[in-house]
C-alpha cells in the first residue's frame, strides 16, 4: 500500500511539472503554485516513507539551484518562474546527482531551442510579419528533463544517496 501512495505522489509531481510546462508554453509564465506544490509533494513523499527519502543533500541541491537560478534571473538569462521550478525539481534529487539533472534539462532545452528557432524561421505571425520574439519557455525543458531523469533511473523512484555511502572524495562509491 505504501508503494502505491509513493508512486501516486511521484505521478502527482510529474503532473505538476507538466502543468508548469503547459503554462510556460502557453503564457511564458509559471505560476508560483507549481514550484510550491512540488515542494509540498516532496515533503509528503519523505514523510510517507518515515523520512527514508529525506536527505539533507536534497535540501542542499534545492538551495544551490535556487541561488544559481536567482543569479541567472538577475542577469536576465533565465525567467523567475524557471528558476523557482528548477529549484523545486532539484529538491527531488540529491546534490551529488545535480549534474545529471542539469544534463537532462540541458538536452531537453537544446532540443526545445532548436525547435523554436526552426519554427520562428519558417513561420510568420497571423498578420504576415516575421516572428521576432526570442523567448523560450524553458519550463518545458525543466519538466521534460526532470521526468526523463526519474524514468531513466534504475529504480522507479528518485535515487537517494546515503552519506555513509560516500568515500573520502565526496563521490558515491560504486
Amino acid at each position: 500500500m505504501q508503494a502505491i501512495i509513493e508512486n501516486g505522489i511521484l505521478a502527482a509531481a510529474a503532473f505538476v511539472l507538466l502543468g508548469a510546462a503547459y503554462s510556460d508554453l502557453k503564457q511564458l509564465r509559471i505560476p508560483n503554485m507549481m514550484p510550491a506544490l512540488l515542494i509540498v509533494l516532496y515533503a509528503t513523499y519523505a514523510l510517507v516513507d518515515g523520512a527514508q527519502h529525506f536527505s539533507w543533500w536534497n535540501i542542499a541541491h534545492f538551495g544551490v539551484a535556487l541561488l544559481v537560478g536567482m543569479g541567472l534571473f538577475a542577469a536576465k538569462w533565465f525567467g523567475g518562474g524557471d528558476a523557482k521550478l528548477y529549484a523545486a525539481a532539484a529538491l527531488w534529487f540529491p546534490l551529488q546527482l545535480g549534474h545529471l539533472l542539469l544534463f537532462y534539462v540541458g538536452i531537453a532545452g537544446a532540443v526545445l531551442a532548436i525547435l523554436f528557432i526552426l519554427t520562428r524561421r519558417f513561420t510568420r505571425t497571423p498578420d504576415g510579419k516575421k516572428r521576432t520574439d526570442r523567448r523560450i519557455p524553458y519550463g518545458v525543458a525543466i519538466a521534460v528533463g526532470a521526468i526523463a531523469f526519474w524514468l531513466l533511473q534504475p529504480s522507479s523512484e528518485p535515487k537517494r544517496i546515503i552519506v555513509d555511502d560516500l568515500d573520502n572524495s565526496g563521490l558515491p562509491t560504486l
